[in-house]
């Protein structure tokens, strides 16, 4: 059986950090797409090179997720709900293995993109506002935007626990160096 670590200083940052992320729920931004975000940085290398590819499949799944609303919305008057549901989330998710040809892509963070869009679209979690178009608008913002928020907070999660190990070498160093002077 593995032994259980103690708290570490990665434990802290990574707590006092989630406990700032929640914040954002000033700005009325869902903080668990922060979260969904950190995650995305931290499983696909934790590098600051993958951000831009990150963001920008974000960008692209939750772009096609209100296509898929959109498509929903417009196919209902001729189809049931769950019909013009289904025949807009083929059309979209088509779109998104189309997109997951590109290896840059990462699927993990397509389809998570996607869901967050659906999910915090019908769950309202946004500012929501009464023009259709400026509420999708604001929802892709809002949703996709706390994604790609949550890969610079993971960014900063991993710096911020690297500064404070090498502070705290260089202390312990100073203070072994001061007691072989003494």
């Amino acid at each position: 059986m593995k032994e259980i670590r103690s708290i570490d200083k990665n434990d802290i940052v990574v707590a006092g950090l989630s406990a700032l992320a929640c914040l954002f729920a000033l700005l009325k931004l869902p903080v668990w797409a922060v979260f969904i975000g950190w995650v995305w940085y931290l499983s696909l290398g934790s590098k600051p090179s993958i951000i831009r590819p990150v963001a920008r499949t974000a960008v692209l799944s939750g772009g096609l997720a209100i296509l898929a609303i959109i498509l929903t919305d417009a196919l209902s008057g001729l189809l049931t709900p769950m019909g013009a549901n289904m025949a807009a989330v083929f059309v979209t998710i088509l779109g998104v293995m189309i997109l997951l040809k590109n290896p840059a892509n990462a699927a993990m963070v397509s389809f998570n993109a996607f869901s967050c869009i659906f999910a915090g679209y019908y769950l309202g979690a946004f500012p929501v506002q009464e023009n259709y178009w400026l509420n999708l608008l604001t929802a892709f913002a809002c949703i996709t935007g706390s994604n790609i928020l949550g890969l610079f907070v993971a960014w900063l999660h991993l710096a911020l626990t690297a500064a404070w190990t090498k502070h705290s070498q260089h202390a312990a160093e100073h203070e072994s160096q001061s007691l072989y002077e003494a």
